[in-house]
């Protein structure tokens, strides 16, 4: 069902087995070229997450490692500040002041799951990953669209999906 809506809306998506979920459908070009997002069923749960993971490149480590912490410190706070805004969950790993990975991400319920609902939580993801991805760019004068690897997350590490 979720499959045929993407489909619909013109979403590249694929599938991926595993043992850990019902179902694992991947969104190339969420929005733009090589962005993935994950829509993910866990076993014994009752709600569909839907997550975009972006790698930060070592170049942009680097470049990050080399701005004094307290700026760091301000910069990251006052984005999180501004992703709640997009009523999304995210995380950066392995720590706010040095992202390695960032994930945004959202649930939706089965019992809720309706076309509207469903794709409005992907919006939301879409549109804070947009933003993560715009705030470091600006911030940092890079061309993330250029030097970033975009990544969805799968069972090949020894993490769960968004779990």
């Amino acid at each position: 069902m979720i499959k045929g809506w993407l489909e619909g809306e013109d979403y590249a998506v694929s599938e991926r087995q595993e043992p850990i979920s019902d179902f694992h459908l991947v969104i190339s070009n969420l929005h733009g070229k090589d962005t993935f997002a994950d829509i993910v069923k866990l076993k014994n749960k009752d709600f569909v997450i839907v997550g975009s993971a972006l790698q930060n490149p070592a170049e942009f480590m680097r470049v990050l490692s080399t701005v004094a912490e307290k700026e760091r410190a301000d910069f990251f706070n006052g984005v999180q500040r501004e992703l709640l805004k997009f009523q999304v969950d995210h995380e950066f790993h392995p720590n706010k002041l040095l992202p390695e990975r960032m994930i945004v991400r959202d649930v939706v319920y089965v019992e809720d799951i309706t076309r509207a609902a469903f794709m409005e939580r992907l919006k939301r993801v879409k549109f804070a990953s947009l933003f993560l991805l715009w705030s470091i760019g600006h911030k940092f004068s890079i061309d993330y669209g250029q030097s970033s690897s975009p990544h969805h997350l799968s069972t090949s590490n020894s993490h769960q999906p968004y779990g």
